[in-house]
Order: structure tokens, then C-alpha cells, then sequence
């Protein structure tokens, strides 16, 4: 406040902006380096527990990806089967030789039964209605006769649930020359047999018709499922009863 010569009283009001509080100044100082180190440590910790639980869902997405191929491949090998008479040597036979698995590494396969696929039950669920006294059912291609070596399928309309069960029949040894042709067959390839089958814990083959794996996460593996590099295996077991890990079945 100024007063005038003439009586008057000027007042004179100080700009806000000119004398700011000394808080605002502490204010624009910045963090402190406890206030950092508090919100690394925070960071920190929420990043410890993201990243195992991303890279665990990862793997089970990866995990559940392989078993779905699994059983795609499974039914290729199978209707193969059906057609061929016999499993495929290897997986280059379906055109699978390549096919890698969410790893990058190549789907592994083994022929473990050598002998001609005729039991198509194991192959494809089959179920007559009951009707009537049992019947046979000749095979497609062989004349149900005497002389020359069948094949037939034999409704039971017992006790069995009319299921379709196999049955072979031959005249003159026919049938026997045949089955040994088969065994002749097994004896000879080098790509099937017991011998390179994945076994379990009692040194038991898991499956008797074929092995079909992936070697998982470290893209490594040995045929003994009770090996340390065989745990992490994605694999198929008991003829397809069990898919998932080695070290679980």
C-alpha cells in the first residue's frame, strides 16, 4: 500500500506467481533414490511371477498342440494299415518324413509289429446288430472255398456282445505257407521289430503295433522311458489308450 501526496491510497498486489512456496520447489526436485529403488523392486516382482506362469502356458499350449497331432498322424498310420495290409515302415510312407513338431524337431516313428495287419478290429470298431443264427462273412477279395486260403469274419451271436471277430481258414496248407511268408517279411526289414521299441519301467514295449513320439522340449531322447531324456517325450502308448508325457505314463 502507497499513499499519494493528494490523499489517495494506491495498492499494490504482489503477482501469485512471483513468490512461489518452497514446497513447490522441493517438489520438482524428482524422485528420491529410495522412491526408485522401491519401484524397480515392484517391477521386479511382478515380472518374477508373469514370466514363469507365460512360459508354463506356453508349454501346456505347446504340449496340447503335439497330442492333437498325435492322433492325426495315429489315424494316418492307420488308414494306411487298412489299405497296405501292413504298418508303414516309416512316416515318409503317409508323406510325414517332414512334419516337425512345436519344438522343430521331426515327429519319431517305429514299426513294432513286423506281421501283415489282418485283424482289422484293432483297426476299426465294427458292431452287428443280432439277427438270426452266427454268420461268416467272406473277405472281399478271396473266394469263400476248399482249395484256396481265406480270410473271413466270424459274427458270434453268443455270449460275446456280436462283436465281429476274426477268423482264418485255409485247405491244402495254404494258410500256413502264408503266415510264414509274413514272419519272412519281419525277419528281414530292419525298420520294425520289439528290438526298437520304446519300453516302460519293465523293460516292456509301451505299444505292440507301433511308436509314434516327440522328443520334447530338450529335442532329445533315448528308447527307455525311464531316462532322464526321455521325460519330457510327448508320446503315444498302450496301442493309443494313453497320449501325454513319458514320465507320467
Amino acid at each position: 500500500m502507497v499513499r499519494m501526496g493528494n490523499g489517495t491510497v494506491r495498492v499494490i498486489r504482489k503477482h501469485p506467481f512471483c513468490a512461489a512456496p518452497q514446497s513447490a520447489l522441493t517438489q520438482t526436485e524428482g524422485f528420491t533414490l529410495i522412491e526408485l529403488m522401491l519401484a524397480v523392486s515392484i517391477v521386479g516382482v511382478l515380472a518374477s511371477l508373469a514370466v514363469p506362469n507365460y512360459v508354463d502356458f506356453i508349454e501346456k499350449a505347446r504340449m496340447a498342440k503335439t497330442v492333437a497331432e498325435l492322433h492325426g498322424l495315429t489315424k494316418e498310420i492307420k488308414g494306411y494299415a487298412l489299405g497296405a495290409e501292413q504298418y508303414p515302415d516309416s512316416l515318409a510312407d503317409i508323406g510325414r518324413s517332414t512334419m516337425l513338431d512345436p519344438w522343430g524337431t521331426p515327429y519319431q516313428y517305429w514299426r513294432v509289429n513286423c506281421d501283415p495287419v489282418y485283424d482289422i478290429g484293432s483297426l476299426a470298431k465294427l458292431k452287428l446288430r443280432k439277427k438270426g443264427n452266427p454268420r461268416v462273412i467272406p473277405a472281399a477279395d478271396s473266394p469263400f472255398t476248399h482249395n484256396d486260403w481265406h480270410r473271413s469274419l466270424a459274427v458270434d451271436n453268443g455270449d460275446h456282445q456280436d462283436l465281429l471277430h476274426f477268423a482264418a481258414g485255409g485247405g491244402n496248407g495254404g494258410g500256413g505257407g502264408n503266415g510264414g511268408g509274413g514272419g519272412g517279411n519281419g525277419g528281414g526289414g530292419q525298420n520294425c521289430g520289439q528290438g526298437g521299441a520304446r519300453k516302460d519301467r519293465h523293460l516292456h514295449p509301451i505299444s505292440s503295433d507301433f511308436d509314434l513320439y516327440s522328443m520334447g522340449t530338450d529335442k532329445d531322447s533315448v528308447k527307455p522311458l525311464t531316462a532322464q531324456k526321455s521325460h519330457d517325450d510327448v508320446i503315444r502308448a498302450s496301442d493309443g489308450g494313453y497320449y501325454g508325457l513319458a514320465r507320467n505314463f
